[in-house]
C-alpha cells in the first residue's frame, strides 16, 4: 500500500473513535435512569394488577389488595387506585381475555358453545357473537396457495 491510503485509513479510524469518544458519554446521560430497587415491590408490577383484573369476585379482589396494603406493600392511596382501577375494568378485561383466548381456539364448534351460553346468559349480544365468529373464521382460514406460472 501507498502512504497515501495508510494516512487516509488512519485518519478515517481516528475519526471514527473520536465520534465514538464523544457520542457515548452523550447518549449515556440521555438514558434514563434505573428504578430504585426499593420501589420494585410485586404490587408495582403489571403482571399483579393483570391477574387482579381477572379476579371476578369483588370481594376477593379487594380483599388481596388490603393484603397487599397490610404487607406494607403499597400503601392506602394506592389500595384506593386500584379499587377504583378494577371496579372500572375488571368486566372489559375479563372479555378482552376470554376473546383472545377464544380468537386462539382451534375448534370452532366449542367457540360457538362458549358464545352461545354467553348470548343466552346475557353477557354479550348475538350480534357480537357473530362478530366473534366471523373474525374466529377468518383467522383460521388457510390463505389460498398461489401458483404462479413462469414464462
Amino acid at each position: 500500500m501507498t502512504k497515501k491510503k495508510w494516512i487516509v485509513i488512519s485518519l478515517v479510524v481516528l475519526a471514527l473513535i473520536a465520534a465514538f469518544i464523544v457520542s457515548v458519554p452523550v447518549l449515556a446521560a440521555d438514558a434514563s435512569p434505573p428504578p430504585d430497587p426499593t420501589q420494585i415491590t410485586p404490587a408495582s408490577k403489571p403482571g399483579a394488577l393483570i391477574r387482579l383484573l381477572l379476579v371476578q369476585d369483588q370481594t376477593k379482589a379487594f380483599a388481596y389488595v388490603d393484603q397487599a396494603e397490610a404487607a406494607g406493600k403499597i400503601t392506602a392511596d394506592q389500595a384506593t387506585s386500584i379499587e377504583t382501577f378494577w371496579t372500572a375494568h375488571h368486566k372489559q378485561f375479563a372479555w378482552n381475555f376470554a376473546l383472545r383466548r377464544l380468537l386462539q381456539a382451534q375448534n370452532e364448534t366449542n367457540v360457538k358453545t362458549y358464545l352461545d351460553k354467553a348470548v343466552a346468559n346475557g353477557k354479550i349480544t348475538q350480534d357480537q357473537e357473530n362478530k366473534v365468529i366471523a373474525i374466529w373464521e377468518i383467522i383460521h382460514t388457510p390463505a389460498p396457495t398461489t401458483t404462479s406460472t413462469a414464462p
